[in-house]
């Protein structure tokens, strides 16, 4: 048979079982989910196809290995079962740990699409709690002595930040028709799904976390507010001479891997309007060698402000939200950040039991828990600047 036929019939059944999956898991989830994850799914198909390999980092034997436990975990010659004392809640009909090399290749694939998890500092939480410094003061300088003169005493200003882990869950179902073949299409949607989701929300804890679990750098109270002059109640009054007073706000030691954070729909509001004030289009842009090259540490800035990166995320204010006294952009650095991993990432299935509200057995569906702890807390609030609007 002709081998460019049977690439051409190769790549039709992928398209095939893409779509059937993003519906199905569109049903489950969202389809805006389902298309982001289809997303992350295509991107790891080309790494494979231009590299032979992909960010999980796993062999296709692997990944079938993975479909293969997840479609009927008990079934699947899995050895290793979760420590009842680890998971207080844990039931009968699930909790088996995937493979270490699983884990971590689902841990990689959501630093690569995560801001947080690509950007942030790495703390290893070998303990439920971990307390780490956390620096509130000014920078410091020292002195020099006159003759014979004592020097002063200057007190350090480290509070204790307590990075503590906690428990994220995401679960989904999956119809059994889904489930039959075990193959590396499903493990790598399985495997795009979990790390999308642990990305996701990581970022959104990181940039606007109200405290349960962790505090988010919008909310922290010694992160600096940099409030728009009087009258600028909309997000669409920021401009260049805010932006190079909000990196005026940021101590110097910090500058280097800093970066402006926006909505997506911010950033495209100001970066038009900054065109249309005469700021040149090419300023605000990636250069094309950036914006191209391979970016194997995380996602790639959008454009540029003054010389430093403009990221976008979900997780801030839309254009929508705009009005008075509402805090909505963020410049700083993300290494400020400390992130912990507490234990491995577990993977479990259900076959009975109800999912939202729907009983999985009847309806001839499998449930999916992923479950994952880790911590995450601000260690230096002076390497951040929120843009906050006028009150009026």
């Amino acid at each position: 048979m002709n081998e460019e036929f049977i690439k051409e019939l190769e790549g039709k059944l992928e398209n095939v079982i893409d779509s059937v999956l993003e519906k199905r898991l569109g049903e489950a989830v969202s389809p805006v989910v389902a298309a982001e994850t289809r997303k992350i799914v295509n991107q790891m198909r080309v790494e494979r196809a231009l590299f032979g390999y992909d960010r999980s980092g796993l062999t296709d034997e692997q990944k079938i290995e993975f479909a293969k436990q997840v479609r009927s975990a008990p079934l699947a010659g899995i050895s290793t079962k979760a420590n009842e004392a680890l998971i207080e809640e844990q039931d009968n009909r699930g909790g088996y740990l995937v493979s270490k090399e699983v884990a971590n290749a689902i841990v990689r694939i959501a630093a690569s699409v995560g801001l947080v998890l690509s950007q942030a500092t790495k703390w290893p939480l070998k303990t439920d709690e971990l307390n780490i410094p956390a620096y509130n003061g000014a920078f410091l300088e020292g002195e020099y002595l006159g003759v014979d003169t004592a020097g002063s005493v200057t007190g350090i200003n480290f509070s204790s930040a307590s990075l503590i882990a906690k428990k994220w869950q995401l679960a989904f179902v999956v119809g059994n028709d889904l489930l039959q073949d075990a193959s590396v299409e499903l493990a790598d949607w399985l495997l795009a799904l979990g790390a999308e989701a642990l990305a996701n929300r990581i970022d959104k804890e990181a940039f606007v976390g109200s405290g349960s679990p962790f505090t988010g750098i919008l909310n922290h109270p010694n992160v600096t507010v940099q409030t728009q002059g009087s009258g600028e109640t909309e997000f669409y009054y920021f401009d260049i001479i805010k932006a190079s007073d909000a990196i005026g706000n940021v101590e110097e030691s910090v500058l280097e891997g800093a970066a402006f954070y926006f909505n997506r729909t911010v950033w495209a509001k100001i970066r038009s309007q900054l065109i249309t004030a005469g700021f040149s289009a090419l300023d605000t842009q990636v250069p094309a060698f950036q914006q191209y090259a391979q970016n194997v540490g995380g996602p790639k800035p959008v454009g540029s402000l003054l010389g430093y990166p403009v990221y976008t995320t979900r997780h801030l204010p839309d254009i929508t939200q705009s009005g008075p006294s509402t805090k909505f952009a963020v410049f700083g650095n993300l290494k400020a950040i400390a992130y912990g991993d507490k234990g491995e990432l577990r993977v479990g299935q259900f076959t009975s039991g109800s999912f939202g509200g729907k009983e999985v057995a009847l309806a001839d569906q499998t449930g999916i828990v992923f479950k994952h702890r880790h911590g995450l807390v601000l260690t230096l609030p002076a390497a951040f600047v929120v843009i906050k609007t006028a009150a009026a």
